[in-house]
């Protein structure tokens, strides 16, 4: 089983190793994984069969880094498989699921991609989540260099939408912005080692 980042991992257990640091959850935290035993795949070093993962509270400010153990995983959610996702049908309305249709329609051509965030986590685990502020965050998968002149074409279509759209570009290098990488000559590389300046984002 390879996991990425952004992956969503549904626990099977919150003891027999669940934590494989010393360090204890915030309260909101535990409160959290009582809630939704959900946890996201972090981009940091793994540690033989041991995992980083982050946990996500109510508010933006709610993020927790630890490790888990493999032998919790219950279930791997990838941004991929939530393309054809849908929201309860009362949450349907909101201005993020509202531009999710759209972003559908204008990435029908893409091979690869997926949906991250809090649209994401919502889709994926059933929890409410997404707000009227909420972004649409997306992932594209690459392997090869991206065409400047269309990835500009994609953030014009994805820019006059009703909810911003945030689009993250995964490489087996690490990840960056869309945007970024079309409006300038240097930006930022994610990696597990952590954030490089790059200029060829496909190349090591």
């Amino acid at each position: 089983m390879e996991l990425k980042p952004h992956d969503l991992i549904k626990l099977s257990s919150l003891r027999d190793r669940f934590l494989t640091e010393e360090n204890e959850l915030p309260q909101w935290a535990q409160n959290s994984l009582q809630t939704s035993p959900y946890v996201v795949v972090r981009r940091a070093p793994f540690r033989g069969e041991d995992i980083p993962v982050g946990v996500r509270g109510k508010k933006r400010s709610e993020r927790f880094g630890l490790y888990i153990s493999k032998s919790v995983i219950s279930e791997v959610i990838s941004p991929t498989q939530l393309q054809e996702s849908f929201p309860a049908k009362e949450r349907q309305h909101l201005k993020a699921f509202q531009t999710l249709e759209r972003v559908r329609e204008i990435l029908r051509t893409e091979e690869r991609w997926g949906l991250g965030g809090s649209v994401g986590f919502e889709l994926a685990t059933g929890v409410e989540t997404v707000k009227e502020t909420s972004d649409v965050d997306v992932i594209l998968y690459k392997e090869d260099a991206i065409d400047t002149k269309k990835a500009r074409k994609l953030l014009a279509d994805l820019g006059d939408l009703q909810s911003r759209v945030d689009i993250s570009v995964e490489t087996k290098f690490g990840s960056f912005s869309l945007m970024e990488y079309c409006s300038k000559e240097s930006f930022l590389l994610k990696t597990i080692e952590g954030p490089k300046l790059i200029q060829k984002p496909f190349s090591p």
